[in-house]
């Protein structure tokens, strides 16, 4: 991937999170018609958010990836038993998250982290040329990277319990990651290495008083572009956030 290509790729991301982060606004947003001199109305969205809170939260994932190398042939190949482990791997993740009311009465959640994901690998195509040859695979994934992510989320509160103080919530909504650490020469190779994923996101959150927030979600992403190599992962977070205002 040459260096002209690698600035398109972030300049299409930095377009498509700005978009994301505009939609997310306006479908929060409290429309209010003002009327100007001269009959015409003006259209305002500052006023309509309320009852917002800034929290730091941490988040222990689990994380498996699945590769279909079906688009390449590769002259280097790897053993298949050596690289594919299709399990669930440990990662951690740390941010900030702005939750909130708007005056259409939906709770809403936008966060912002670092995540450290390792994974397990599922590959999802075996070749071989027995008896000469083992089982392998044209491709070798990156099990080990970091992350930058962003996410936008719809909170919808459920008629559990007493709703005054403890509040359960479905949680759904899309997330996009970037990576942001050195990508292997293995994935450099035509033009199979990605940087961006795009995430669907589904969940549970418990809300104690305000005070703090556990949550269990679910992650299913894929590369945003194309690339030769497709690329599915499936993530589960838990974790707990806290107002920034109880910490300090």
């Amino acid at each position: 991937m040459n260096c002209n290509s690698i600035k398109i790729s972030i300049a299409k991301t930095f377009s498509l999170i700005l978009f994301l982060s505009f939609c997310t606004y306006v479908s929060f947003a409290q429309v209010d018609y003002v009327k100007q001199k001269g009959g015409s109305y003006k259209i305002n969205y500052m006023s309509d958010y309320h009852n917002k809170g800034l929290s730091l939260f941490g988040t222990l994932s689990f994380n498996n990836q699945s590769i279909n190398d079906a688009g390449i042939n590769a002259p280097v190949n790897y053993l298949y038993n050596s690289v594919n482990n299709n399990t669930y791997k440990p990662g951690y993740s740390a941010g900030i998250r702005w939750d909130g009311l708007s005056n259409r009465n939906k709770y809403y959640t936008l966060s912002m982290a670092i995540n450290r994901v390792s994974t397990g690998v599922n590959y999802q195509n075996k070749h071989t040329l027995a008896p000469f040859i083992e089982d392998f695979t044209h491709f070798k994934a990156d099990n080990q990277y970091t992350t930058l992510s962003i996410a936008a989320h719809l909170n919808k509160l459920l008629p559990i319990n007493d709703m005054r103080d403890y509040k359960f919530f479905l949680v759904a909504g899309p997330s996009i990651d970037y990576k942001i650490s050195e990508i292997s020469n293995e994935n450099l190779l035509n033009g199979t290495g990605y940087r961006t994923i795009i995430n669907g996101d589904l969940g549970v959150e418990f809300d104690n008083k305000g005070y703090y927030v556990l949550y269990a979600h679910y992650k299913l992403g894929a590369n945003l572009f194309q690339s030769t190599v497709p690329v599915r992962i499936s993530r589960f977070d838990i974790g707990m956030s806290i107002k920034v205002k109880d910490l300090f």
